[in-house]
């Protein structure tokens, strides 16, 4: 299809990579006027251009930190002020904090929290009004499926994406009335920069995943960015239209048909000691 989102303004929060890049850019193939909020402004400025050099309209207003209250809620007021109405929000910046040299237990709890649940809250909360007023809108949060599948523990990211599911049904509770639908993407194993931050590429980790999607994944891979941008499309599209609240798994068939499998923990090699 082409022009599922004609004209409408979408804000993608951690849109400079990974799942939350190549959302932007199927919300901007489909017509789509896409706003990158991200802290990292070289990755940004590359989405932007590389979205504009396939004929498609993006902004990246400045580096963002979701977390903070007042920042994301600057850079919605200037998407409206540019475009004049915001139609999508798909709130996909997040991360983990855990082994991080320097950092406390007590600060990795605090620094995930901050960013992969208020982040998620304070967007929400930045663009709802805009939706009232307009009566109509589409938020797309992305959680995790390691919230209640999960693979190794990683209990504070797991915790807060956990929490954007609840976020996620209440919301959609309340602002169903407005015409505005809220639903939620579940990402199984999915390759992106996000794995950079638990492990170093190399053939550790490739082991790692080639053990998860031969032991947990029934379509025996691990997902791509892409493989998320396509659900992602659709709850911000009309092929959703009477979908609200939905918590959608997409995981290569975890959750739905596997269940947690113990051995995976011993043949992944990851954990925490002395938990």
């Amino acid at each position: 299809m082409k022009d599922m989102l004609k004209d409408q303004v979408a804000i993608v929060t951690g849109g400079n990579s990974g799942m939350g890049e190549a959302s932007a850019k199927a919300f901007a193939r489909e017509g789509a006027k896409v706003v990158i909020v991200a802290r990292n402004e070289k990755n940004s400025q590359r989405v932007v251009d590389e979205i504009t050099a396939e004929g498609g309209i993006a902004r990246f207003y400045g580096r963002t930190d979701v977390s903070n209250k007042e920042e994301i809620e600057a850079v919605v007021k200037k998407t409206f002020d540019e475009f004049g109405r915001i139609d999508i929000l798909a709130a996909f910046a997040g991360g983990t904090f855990d082994g991080k040299p320097g950092l406390t237990q007590q600060e990795v709890l605090e620094k995930t929290t901050a960013v992969n649940q208020w982040g998620v809250y304070y967007s929400c909360f930045a663009v709802v009004p805009y939706m009232k007023e307009a009566r109509s809108g589409k938020i797309i949060i992305c959680s995790s499926n390691g919230a209640f599948n999960p693979t190794a523990p990683a209990y504070e990211y797991h915790m807060a994406k956990g929490a954007c599911e609840s976020l996620t049904v209440n919301l959609a509770m309340d602002l169903a009335k407005y015409g505005i639908r809220v639903n939620c993407v579940k990402p199984g194993p999915i390759v992106t920069p996000f794995w950079d931050e638990l492990m170093e590429d190399g053939p550790e980790r490739r082991a790692m995943l080639d053990n998860i999607a031969n032991i947990e994944v029934p379509l025996g891979r691990v997902g791509t960015a892409e493989d998320i941008a396509g659900p992602t499309l659709f709850f911000a599209s009309d092929l959703s239209a009477y979908v609200t609240g939905l918590c959608m798994y997409v995981t290569g068939g975890m959750g739905y048909v596997y269940s947690f499998n113990q051995s995976s923990i011993a043949h992944a090699g990851v954990g925490r000691e002395g938990v």
